[in-house]
């Protein structure tokens, strides 16, 4: 048995394409690769934007800063990401049922080579977000342990204690493609040109100073919108806000995926959490893992 097979095998819950992992989800396809080349063909409008992120960087929250971009006012989605997630839906061409004129906010977790061609080809608006990997390490842990995660028979899966979950998630096979993986294949299309139109926002930046970024991202997405409209954006989407009231639109798709019935979606969306959670000898054999991945890079992500 390979490998990967063995690593698999020991990851209920994911399922193994290519060479990275996947979520549970996508058991309800029959055939992982059907469905990804169907992903990968999947007929994307010139109005469509696509959010692409690494799990836990900040999806739900860009997913409703560009949803109020694109209607014109701070108004929460009623509903929850995953029903516009690529890789998460049965069937992809159900969203032709969308108005042809309406903008389409799409979301993936996928990485760069398995993103729908006809999107990336056509140079059809991408916006990217970036979180520093020790903090997302951490919020993807604490997703995992909150998470109801069931095998086929409906056996909840236990969740495994933090230095367990970190050891694995720094080999692989990782979850789609890795953090590291993922970063650098964005890295190179843009480099060398394959992606043509994105608009990468730093989540510490967003964070640290949101104006300025939401005005920017407002002009890459073509949306004219006045400063007042801005100024109630970004309040309605800070984290204070997205985790009360944001959160409670959606609260029933988020508490059914829960496995104590709360809503785990929203934790605490800081800088710098990775410091509460590392221990010394964690920390220092992940900086050397940083070092030798992104030793070529010139992205430089905020830790603190």
């Amino acid at each position: 048995m390979s490998k990967n097979v063995d690593e698999v095998a020991a990851l209920p819950g994911h399922r193994l394409y290519k060479d990275y992992l996947i979520p549970v989800f996508t058991q309800m396809h029959e055939d992982i690769n059907d469905h990804m080349e169907k992903t990968k063909n999947f007929s994307s409008r010139e109005t469509d934007v696509l959010i692409c992120t690494f799990p836990k960087s900040g999806t739900n929250w860009i997913n409703e800063i560009v949803g109020m971009m694109v209607k014109g006012r701070a108004e929460y989605s009623k509903s929850y990401k995953l029903v516009a997630m690529l890789e998460r839906m049965s069937d992809v061409t159900s969203l032709s049922n969308l108005p042809s004129d309406s903008i389409r906010v799409l979301n993936t977790h996928l990485p760069f080579p398995d993103l729908p061609r006809k999107h990336v080809e056509g140079g059809y608006k991408i916006v990217h977000v970036v979180r520093n990997p020790k903090d997302v390490a951490v919020s993807y842990y604490n997703d995992t342990i909150k998470r109801k995660r069931c095998l086929p028979d409906g056996q909840v899966i236990t969740p495994p204690e933090w230095s367990e979950w970190l050891e694995r998630y720094c080999r692989p096979p990782h979850k789609y493609s890795g953090w590291f993986n993922y970063e650098k294949g964005f890295e190179s299309a843009k480099d060398i040109g394959a992606l043509r139109s994105v608009f990468t926002i730093q989540y510490e930046h967003l964070k640290m100073n949101p104006l300025p970024i939401l005005k920017n991202l407002a002009a890459y997405l073509g949306v004219d919108l006045a400063e007042h409209t801005l100024m109630a954006i970004n309040d309605k989407c800070s984290f204070a806000n997205m985790s009360t009231a944001g959160a409670r639109a959606k609260d029933n798709a988020i508490r059914q995926m829960s496995i104590d019935g709360s809503n785990f979606m929203f934790r605490k969306g800081i800088i710098g959490d990775w410091k509460n959670w590392f221990t010394v000898a964690q920390n220092e054999t992940f900086d050397k893992i940083i070092e030798t991945e992104m030793k070529d890079s010139s992205l430089r992500v905020v830790y603190e």
